[in-house]
């Protein structure tokens, strides 16, 4: 299948021995926001096999969006721009704190050229409908980078997991807590592990609206995936997926996407303060508040596994050459007034 390299696999795997003495439960990290020293993350991997199908059949535009601080956006414009694309990034509002204004500064650093759209729905209508009529000559990248192809990143990413268990790198988690967007990532990791032999429970902790954050959507996800893998190899397993291996959990999503929360507000600072590790508050500090809860409240027994979605790399000195007046006008009023905290 067409592929290209990104990441830096497999990523590393260790202890998080002082967060699981506090806790006193033990928790395990996978650190896959080191997937690459250009930018980590979890869209790097999606990005492998969906910019290595667009270079394939020869395209030279990238269309894709999200929030107005998309994580998947910043990886396509960066990777992307290094492989010779054009990048258009359509992006609707969210809660504006330093990491969105910060995000906006490096599309732009980048070379992406943006729109702006009202809301989720208008951005669903003019991704699907608008745009595919203006740019048909463009290579469409659905949000999160969440597609069939997307999806064989982190099937390759369970399969990783099951190589380190297998290596003894670490033990095998009886649970594993990773941030749930656009489905996607959970939907591969789901059926990578299946296919690796590994019945390991994957609870996806919510942290987008329902509509894109749902069972549903992951396990057609999965299939499709699945689907695309028995076309090219019969000797995949035709596997048995259902509802019930995409648990996902509403009760830290808060008042909506990106909208900060107190648990992920101190999930944040008691990673931080153990572990110097950097969460954000959109998505992973959501994820580790979920798997926080159930071991303090709940008894969680471990170990469990905790999957860092978030990129590690500071693209700072990127920012700071941007002035905000540079980007296009529609995005100008997120850099006046104060930021969520």
């Amino acid at each position: 299948m067409p592929w290209t390299p990104i990441v830096d696999a497999p990523t590393p795997v260790h202890a998080l021995e002082r967060l699981s003495r506090h806790l006193g439960s033990e928790v395990w990290i996978k650190r896959d926001d080191k997937t690459s020293s250009i930018y980590g993350g979890n869209k790097p991997r999606k990005l492998e096999f969906l910019l290595g199908e667009a270079l394939a059949r020869g395209y030279k535009t990238l269309v894709t969006g999200g929030g107005i601080g998309t994580n998947h956006g910043l990886a396509t414009a960066i990777f992307g721009r290094r492989l010779g694309f054009r990048v258009v990034l359509g992006l609707f509002k969210q809660p504006v704190t330093a990491h969105v204004r910060k995000s906006l500064l490096l599309y732009h650093a980048y070379g992406a050229e943006l729109f702006f759209v009202n809301n989720l729905l208008s951005a669903l209508w003019r991704f699907h409908v608008t745009e595919r009529l203006r740019r048909r000559d463009a290579y469409f990248i659905p949000g999160g980078g969440s597609s069939p192809v997307g999806v064989l990143g982190y099937v390759d990413a369970g399969l990783e997991l099951a190589m380190q268990v297998e290596r003894k790198e670490l033990p095998r988690p009886k649970a594993i807590y990773l941030a749930v967007g656009t489905g996607g990532t959970m939907a591969g990791l789901v059926l990578g592990l299946r296919l690796a032999g590994l019945r390991i429970r994957v609870v996806g902790v919510q942290v987008a609206p329902r509509l894109l954050a749902n069972p549903r959507i992951s396990l057609r996800l999965a299939r499709k995936a699945l689907k695309l893998m028995r076309r090219h190899d019969r000797t995949v397993p035709d596997l048995d997926l259902t509802q019930a291996d995409m648990l996902i959990d509403a009760s830290y999503y808060g008042a909506g996407y990106g909208h900060p929360t107190n648990g992920a507000r101190r999930a944040l600072s008691l990673m931080a303060k153990t572990e110097e590790i950097e969460l954000d508050g959109t998505y992973t500090a959501k994820a580790l508040s979920g798997l926080l809860h159930q071991v303090r409240s709940e008894g969680e027994k471990g170990p469990v596994l905790f999957w860092n979605t978030f990129n590690s790399v500071d693209l700072s000195p990127m920012a700071d050459r941007v002035e905000p007046g540079l980007l296009p006008e529609a995005f100008h009023r997120f850099f006046e007034g104060g930021l969520v905290e």
